[in-house]
């Protein structure tokens, strides 16, 4: 956060009257879940009943707040079930499993609450961040006209397998994790001594209320909220769009809210037309239809496609 509110002094008094872009990526809550120990130490307790009980507690709290899913919303199931398949009907792999929270023994269930303490304090340290920021612009007079647009890339990732891990590169060499060793590693989750990651119960709670996470299309791999904040141009402030948005359609907006024309070349080179469509649209008209109309998601094999309010999955 320091480098950022620096590069925006510096562009401030290099060019005080023109305005700056920046893309802050602090890389949360992606591996490795690195947190200084006393932010992940503020969660202690929260996750102890497993993460059955928090996916539920999440999807009450969703429903109690009554703007943020429709009514008739149903939770995705936490386990995986025996039905539950893959591509072209084969079985979910093993690294998929989501191990039933009671049928834990009692050091597992304290490694995987500490992995869920350590990614909930990695989270909370990244938003504190993100806040410096802001009360810097605040602090200049700028806040109120700057466009803030803060988002997530995916869903929870489930790369720790069904028993989390200290070191996720052996996901990516087929190495398996194993109990006996990760709690060698217990004091030290979220310290430069691990590449830590939380088991795939957590990254299944983590994207109530919908299905899977990332590596897979299903909306718990896919589906983010997104926070758009511009206190000068949007009026509706803390309220609620349901309109459907997808990655590419954050460039066109950026582009008409600031009147960008779109460059046919740069620097020479012709360039391939944007396909995103501007949400701008859904700044003064909370009501307004969708605009956009198709899009097409592949993710390791895996082929999606969303068509006027209805979604395809394999």
């Amino acid at each position: 956060a320091d480098r950022a509110i620096g590069m925006i002094a510096d562009a401030k008094q290099v060019a005080p009257d023109k305005p700056f872009f920046m893309y802050y990526a602090p890389g949360a809550g992606h591996a490795p879940h690195h947190a200084p120990k006393e932010w992940a130490d503020k969660y202690k307790g929260v996750f102890d009943d497993g993460y059955d009980v928090y996916a539920n507690e999440t999807f009450e709290r969703m429903q109690n707040l009554g703007n943020i899913i429709p009514d008739g919303t149903e939770l995705a199931p936490m386990s995986s079930d025996a039905d539950a398949t893959g591509v072209d009907g084969e079985p979910w792999p093993e690294l998929d499993e989501i191990r039933p929270w009671d049928s834990l023994n009692d050091d597992e269930k304290t490694l995987f609450r500490r992995m869920a303490e350590v990614w909930a304090g990695y989270m909370s340290y990244t938003d504190h961040h993100i806040g410096s920021i802001l009360d810097y612009l605040e602090e200049i007079g700028d806040m109120d006209n700057t466009l803030v647009i803060v988002m997530s890339d995916n869903g929870a990732s489930g790369e720790g397998g069904p028993n989390g891990s200290v070191n996720e590169n052996l996901f990516f060499n087929n190495i398996p994790d194993t109990i006996e060793n990760n709690m060698k590693y217990l004091d030290v989750l979220g310290g430069p001594e691990t590449y830590n990651h939380y088991p795939t119960g957590w990254a299944q709670a983590f994207c109530t209320p919908f299905k899977w996470y990332k590596r897979y299309n299903w909306n718990g791999g896919v589906c983010d909220p997104m926070i758009i904040s511009w206190p000068d141009k949007i009026k509706n402030h803390g309220g609620v769009r349901d309109q459907y948005c997808h990655d590419i359609d954050i460039a066109p907006t950026i582009y008409e809210a600031v009147g960008i024309e779109e460059p046919e070349t740069v620097k020479g080179l012709a360039q391939i037309p944007i396909e995103g469509t501007s949400v701008v649209y859904t700044f003064d008209d909370p009501e307004a239809k969708t605009r956009k109309l198709t899009q097409f998601y592949a993710t390791l094999g895996s082929r999606a496609i969303y068509h006027d309010g209805w979604k395809a999955n394999t």
